[in-house]
């Protein structure tokens, strides 16, 4: 991965962290609610838009999925770091809610989670594959 690449990463790190910061905003109260069942469909939720994610980096960056693990190291970097900088100073922006806010920020940490495995599965699998082909 190119220096020239990294704000690509970034933007989109942001941009994907916006779409969940959006989605804990609008629909917070209905899903991110102690005791809610909504919150553990939320959660399992969670892995198909991680994939799609990953599916929409790989097409707008043209790498493969075994190349990704460092350009998706930076956008979960970055979508921590947001996620971090809005719950403490910008919490009204998840949900007025305090526990609203925390569950929907756990919410994006699981996301990044799930990012960074598929990430290292993906980068695994492509050095077992390159080993095998010697």
């Amino acid at each position: 991965m190119s220096k020239q690449r990294l704000p690509l990463f970034i933007t989109l790190g942001a941009f994907f962290w916006l779409n969940a910061a959006l989605i804990i905003h609008f629909v917070g109260a209905t899903v991110f609610s102690a005791h809610n069942p909504a919150m553990a469909l939320a959660f399992a939720a969670a892995i198909p838009i991680t994939v799609l994610s990953i599916y929409i980096t790989r097409w707008v960056s043209g790498l493969a999925f075994g190349e990704l693990l460092r350009p998706i190291v930076i956008m979960t970097f970055t979508a921590t770091f947001l996620d971090g900088i809005a719950l403490v100073w910008f919490r009204q922006l998840y949900a007025d809610s305090f526990e609203i806010a925390l569950h929907g920020a756990a919410w994006i940490l699981w996301g990044v989670g799930l990012g960074l495995l598929a990430a290292f599965y993906g980068d695994v699998k492509d050095r077992n594959l390159s080993k095998t082909e010697r």
